[in-house]
């Protein structure tokens, strides 16, 4: 092997390493805004009891939805700003911003307007939620992610050709599992991780 050809070798297993660190730095950062999983998954549950339960269910995604981006926006403030430093940090922002904006507005217009059908209406969150989930678990090569953004699929599939009675049910499932459950994943992995970096600190 000549030099050349090694310094290219080098060159490119370099790149390679600062590819994979990238990826395991999105991971960890998915991982330490698991709560932001875990409380937008419980402001759905909510939003969905009071759209199917209570009164003046029109109002349960405009009101809950702004309520838990102000959470989590104070939240976020107050946490270390881990997840906007690398292309791969923005990339997944900018996924996760621009689905939750199409929800919202989706949700709000579909909601206030009174045109809710059952079916297509959770299908359409579903669908939405498994695209955000795929395209990050693509951009971070996570298998785990792509097991929620499939199970996320399958409900809005499912949503379409069951009764109206299992509508809600399938969604709520969803929600606590692709949702809730995930976020509790994510915090798991990060507690665990921090624990790690303290005993070899």
């Amino acid at each position: 092997m000549t030099n050349e050809e090694k310094n290219t070798k080098d060159e490119l297993l370099s790149r390679l390493e600062i590819v994979e660190a990238m990826l395991r730095e999105g991971r960890k950062s998915t991982s330490y805004h698991g709560w932001a999983f875990v409380l937008w998954g419980v402001a759905f549950l909510v939003a969905i009891g009071w759209m199917t339960w209570l009164p003046n269910g029109h109002l349960a995604w405009v009101v809950t939805m702004p309520v838990a981006a102000m959470i989590s926006s104070i939240w976020s403030s107050r946490a270390r700003d881990c997840n906007m430093k690398t292309p791969v940090g923005r990339s997944l922002a900018a996924i996760w911003i621009a689905v939750s904006a199409a929800l919202f507005m989706y949700m709000f217009s579909v909601g206030y307007s009174g045109h809710a059908e059952m079916h297509t209406l959770w299908a359409a969150m579903e669908t939405l939620l498994g695209v955000a989930n795929c395209a990050s678990a693509i951009t971070l090569r996570w298998r785990v992610q792509m097991g929620v953004a499939i199970l996320w699929w399958i409900a809005a599939a499912a949503s379409c050709f069951v009764p109206v009675a299992l509508v809600i049910p399938i969604l709520s499932i969803a929600t606590l599992t692709g949702q809730v459950g995930f976020g509790l994943y994510l915090m798991y992995c990060e507690s665990r991780d921090r624990k790690k970096a303290v005993h070899y600190a």
